[in-house]
Order: C-alpha cells, then sequence, then structure tokens
C-alpha cells in the first residue's frame, strides 16, 4: 500500500547495494524512490578521477562478491556489465622499497608469500580452505531471509534448516565462522601468519 508520498518504499542511498534493493522492490510491484545526496549513484562502486588521468573505483574491486543471482536477476549484463580480470589482486609498496603483490593464481601468490616466509607459504593453503568453506557458507545464507522470532512454524522451519546448515560446517568451520564474525581480519591474519606484508 503506497504512503501519503505516493511510494510503497523510500530508499535513502543510492549505493549499489540500495540500487539493488530498489530493483528488487520495484521488481516485486512496489512504486520506489530512491534518494540519494551526491550527483551520481552507485557509492563505493562509482569510478571517478582522483588525480587528473587516473580513475579508480573505491571498491569495485571487489566484484567476486557479487552474487551471481543478482547479475542474472537484474539482466546486469545485459545493461553493461562487463567485469575484467585484474593482473594483481592487491599491490602494497613497503617500507623499505619493495612490494608485496597477491596474484590471482594460488601458485604465483604462494611463491610471493613465501619470499617473506617459507612457515606462512605452508599455511596459506590451510588458511585459503577455511576461509572459502566460510564463505560459501556465509554466501548462501546472504540469499535467505531471516527467520523472524515472531514468525510461527514456517519461520521455525527455516530457522532449524539454517541451524542444519551450520552444523554441517562442523566443529572447526562453526569456529571459524564464528571468529570470521567477532574478530578483526588483522587479529585473525596475526593468529595464522608471521610475516608483516601479510
Amino acid at each position: 500500500m503506497a504512503t501519503n508520498s505516493g511510494y510503497d518504499a523510500i530508499v535513502v542511498g543510492g549505493g549499489h547495494n540500495g540500487l539493488t534493493c530498489a530493483c528488487y522492490l520495484a521488481a516485486g510491484g512496489l512504486k520506489v524512490k530512491v534518494l540519494e545526496r551526491r550527483s551520481v549513484v552507485g557509492g563505493a562502486a562509482v569510478t571517478e578521477e582522483f588525480h587528473p588521468g587516473f580513475r579508480n573505483s573505491t571498491a569495485s574491486y571487489t566484484v567476486s562478491l557479487l552474487n551471481p543471482k543478482v547479475i542474472r536477476d537484474l539482466r546486469l549484463a545485459e545493461h553493461g556489465l562487463r567485469i575484467l580480470e585484474r593482473p594483481l589482486q592487491n599491490f602494497l609498496p613497503l617500507p623499505n622499497g619493495d612490494v608485496f603483490t597477491v596474484s590471482p593464481d594460488n601458485n604465483e601468490f604462494c611463491r610471493e608469500v613465501a619470499r617473506f616466509s617459507e612457515a606462512d607459504a605452508a599455511r596459506l593453503g590451510d588458511f585459503q580452505d577455511r576461509i572459502t568453506r566460510v564463505a560459501d557458507q556465509i554466501r548462501a545464507l546472504l540469499l535467505e531471509t531471516p527467520p523472524s522470532p515472531s514468525g510461527g512454524v514456517s519461520d521455525l522451519w527455516r530457522a532449524m534448516r539454517m541451524g542444519l546448515d551450520m552444523r554441517r560446517l562442523g566443529e572447526e568451520g562453526q569456529r571459524d565462522l564464528l571468529e570470521f564474525f567477532t574478530r578483526s581480519a588483522g587479529a585473525i591474519l596475526d593468529d595464522w601468519f608471521e610475516s608483516d606484508p601479510i
């Protein structure tokens, strides 16, 4: 039912999340208004010139977090979405003039880590496996409607199903999931790795 403003929903903020939300609401038949204080929409995903001749996006590099279902549902490829692979995932200049680079190729990345610590290179695969397992679980949860504490039988069933999904992670996976939600990335990396660049 439309409010006095004539809109069913008002989305405050025209960042990528707000725009996605507005698209889904509109696709569901609601009349939606998006409010954005800037003259451009897109939020952290906007590519802007930060120095004459140099353009960058604050967070578009995290496109791996963009769920394929959203890409399909909103037909983003039909609207011009083109994902370009970067030759490096990260580039960190170091105070001594050296650099630490993260390649999308796991073997190259492992060799780069080994330049700073053989022990860290040996632990890298286990760390990546654990992150992948937890990330897969979180990615699946992002597409679920959270159960309402007062929602009745269907919400109780949904909560039980989510609990069973978490249980499939096993104790180690559940600990990892809790750790990733409750600790900083720096603290987790400090526990796993010894070299400063990582």
